[in-house]
């Protein structure tokens, strides 16, 4: 009997049966819980926290749903209306916020009492409108029987009452909340067509397939504000929920310090994610995005504050985290999803001049094809955009400043804790405020040494760590030698060979430290430090062409991982093993020997040599008082660390920018002289 044609059908049969199986097994499962960097379907967004994000309206899309909800009611409709014909005509500027229609509604107070009417529960009475309409506080009167009725139905808490002032959040909460229970209940009747339309005057982002560039770059902007905001919103409810739970339970974790700056960044953004959402659906030609830091600047400043207490925030909540696993957290990891959310803060704020000069660039490629009145136009959006990157360069220099000046505030303290012997020279009164610091190679008179650099206001401080040796031998390096030398020892056979691997057993273990020999390297905390941008306020218009950012997943990635054109900087962090860690001292720090300072003010001139090796070598040389003079040398710099010596340096320096031979043969050669020394050091004077 012939069954190679039954095999060959039941295998058929079984391998379409199985591809069937596989198509509708995640339609019967449902959506599965998305791991972490996985990719995400078109209702969710790409996030760096392991849980799936569901569909999310941000405060822009919220507020005009509720416009379209509201003018589904007859009673609410008619005034609504006159309402949103003002804001249409009304030249309010750039921009227009969703909002302001509905604060002008609610803040007769009588429309709120319209719309609990609506509800007809017999668990609130009926509101009369006509109540005290003779007297000044009508409408305050009005809004405190809304509030009472709302007590009554259950929609708020009694703490609202009382309060003379009511948020606008709390008002548009409370609405939603009467709009939904009206939904459910069918009340809500269809819009007159005869009438303007919410979205005709509040428009929406959106890139057709083909779209130029910019404006893909433009809805990623948009899109990615959306996502920064849910991230806040979920921080922010995060806190909420921590702080009732702590509170009640009476723990005397620092929530504050841990949560600082939370609320007024949701704030902040709940204002300036609509400007951006309004002016990404605008036509491109009014797209001018420079107004959405209209009257902002000074709440920007929440990230300078942010910033700068993010270090001490990270060892407070390390501190609290063995208690925040034990509560409800509203599904989020206290370990991984709100540690990510803490990063977003920083990476977002030092996104945007990356995200404005991706749209410029776009904006000037874009200007080829076009007309010369097209082009007079399109002139006008780029300098707008050009703008918005140069305010977003300034807040996140800002936010740079004051978290380098708490790092150097902390670094000032530890430097006069761990030095020797002070003297009257290195008193805190004598050197000033301490500007920059930092571990350099450098050299005076003898050969280079690894030191510890201190640039006060009018000192420069090279100190020498001593105490616990650092050694450069890792502990893998360290678990290599051993192995090995137990290889040699298992495998002798005869006693010569056993002779050997002792006296190599005492050579390697004479290399390695040990932890009484008083070489086991200290744990260092690591420092949070900004990103450094190159914020020079002058470049040309037309930047120089850069890889564009053309799709929304390479923005999310963006998002989620740091660019490369953003390097954030920290101290080394190393690890010991466990045997060493007992002996280790906990946070123990080596103290420092003031090997030589000079005073600031005789520094006559620095001199930056970029390297082939991508280094850069700084030379400072100093007057002395007898006028003899002395070169210091630090090698082997960073481009960002040489670039903080240099401009911490001309800030507590007059130094001015001389092209010498040497710089006109050389574009990596830079050399500033201080006008006091200038003839000395030039033979001639030169201008201040």
């Amino acid at each position: 009997m012939n069954t190679t044609g039954t095999g060959v059908f039941h295998g058929r049969l079984a391998s379409l049966a199985l591809r069937f199986t596989a198509k509708c097994l995640p339609i019967c499962l449902g959506p599965r819980r998305r791991a972490l960097g996985s990719p995400t379907t078109d209702d969710t967004t790409s996030h760096a926290i392991s849980i799936r994000r569901t569909a999310y309206v941000s405060p822009y899309d919220r507020a005009i749903y509720m416009i379209e909800r509201l003018l589904r009611l007859p009673s609410i409709s008619t005034y609504l209306y006159a309402i949103l014909i003002d804001e249409n005509t009304a030249s309010t500027g750039p921009y227009k916020d969703p909002t302001a229609p509905l604060k002008t509604l609610f803040d007769h107070g009588y429309t709120l009492n319209i719309l609990l009417n609506e509800l007809e529960s017999p668990f609130v009475s009926t509101i009369n409108l006509l109540e005290r309409v003779d007297e000044p506080g009508y409408q305050q009167h009005q809004t405190e029987l809304f509030w009472q009725g709302c007590v009554d139905a259950g929609l708020a808490l009694p703490e609202v009452l009382g309060t003379q002032e009511n948020s606008l959040e709390l008002v548009l909460a409370t609405v939603t909340a009467i709009l939904d229970t009206l939904q459910e209940r069918g009340r809500l009747g269809s819009p007159d067509p005869r009438y303007i339309k919410p979205r005709s005057i509040y428009p929406a982002a959106h890139a057709a397939p083909g779209a130029p560039r910019h404006l893909v770059l433009v809805f990623e902007l948009s899109q990615t504000e959306v996502a920064y905001m849910q991230d806040l919103e979920q921080l922010a409810g995060f806190a909420k929920r921590v702080r009732a739970q702590l509170d009640c339970e009476g723990s005397d974790i620092d929530t504050m310090t841990i949560f600082a700056h939370i609320d007024q960044l949701l704030a902040l953004h709940s204002k300036f994610s609509m400007r951006i959402q309004y002016l990404a659906g605008m036509p491109p030609d009014h797209q001018f995005f420079d107004a959405i830091y209209n009257d902002l600047f000074a709440e920007f400043d929440v990230y300078s504050g942010f910033c700068a207490s993010r270090e001490q925030a990270q060892r407070a909540y390390t501190a609290a985290l063995p208690i925040l696993k034990q509560i409800n957290c509203g599904g989020l990891d206290p370990v991984f999803d709100v540690t990510s959310l803490f990063m977003r803060p920083v990476q977002r704020l030092a996104q945007y001049p990356i995200l404005f000069q991706s749209i410029v660039d776009a904006l000037c490629d874009s200007c080829a094809s076009l007309s010369l009145q097209e082009k007079a136009k399109r002139i006008l959006v780029i300098k707008s955009m050009y703008r918005a990157m140069q305010h977003s360069k300034r807040i996140l220099s800002r936010a740079n400043e004051a978290t380098r000046e708490a790092t150097n505030q902390a670094n000032c303290t530890n430097f006069f804790d761990r030095v020797d012997s002070v003297s009257s020279d290195l008193s805190e009164e004598a050197v000033g405020r301490l500007m920059t610091s930092g571990k350099v190679s450098a050299k005076s008179t003898k050969d280079y040494e690894d030191l510890e650099a201190y640039l006060f206001t009018r000192t420069l401080v090279l100190c020498k760590a001593i105490g616990p040796a650092q050694s450069s031998r890792s502990s893998k390096f360290r678990r290599t030698l051993s192995s090995f030398h137990m290889t040699i020892r298992t495998t002798s056979l005869h006693r010569e060979d056993r002779r050997s691997s002792s006296v190599s057993s005492s050579t390697l273990h004479t290399r390695s430290p040990t932890p009484d020999s008083g070489e086991c390297p200290a744990r260092t905390n690591t420092e949070f430090q900004l990103p450094t941008i190159n914020t020079n306020d002058s470049p040309p218009l037309i930047s120089p062409p850069t890889k564009l950012l053309n799709s929304y997943a390479s923005l999310v990635s963006l998002r989620d991982k740091p660019s490369p054109l953003i390097k954030f900087t920290s101290s080394v962090d190393v690890t010991i093993s466990g045997s060493e860690c007992a002996a280790q001292p906990k946070n123990r720090l080596s103290r420092l020997c003031a090997r030589e300072h000079y005073p600031t003010a005789a520094i006559s001139q620095i001199s930056q040599v970029h390297e082939l090796s991508g280094t850069v070598r700084l030379t400072i040389q100093v007057m002395m008082a007898n006028g003899s003079e002395r070169m210091l040398v630090f090698r082997r710099l960073t481009q960002e660390s040489a670039a903080i010596w240099v401009r911490m340096l001309k800030r507590i320096v007059p130094l001015v920018p001389v092209d010498d031979e040497n710089a006109a043969q050389n574009a990596y050669h830079c050399l500033h002289v201080n006008p006091r020394f200038s003839k000395s050091v030039l033979g001639r004077s030169i201008p201040m």
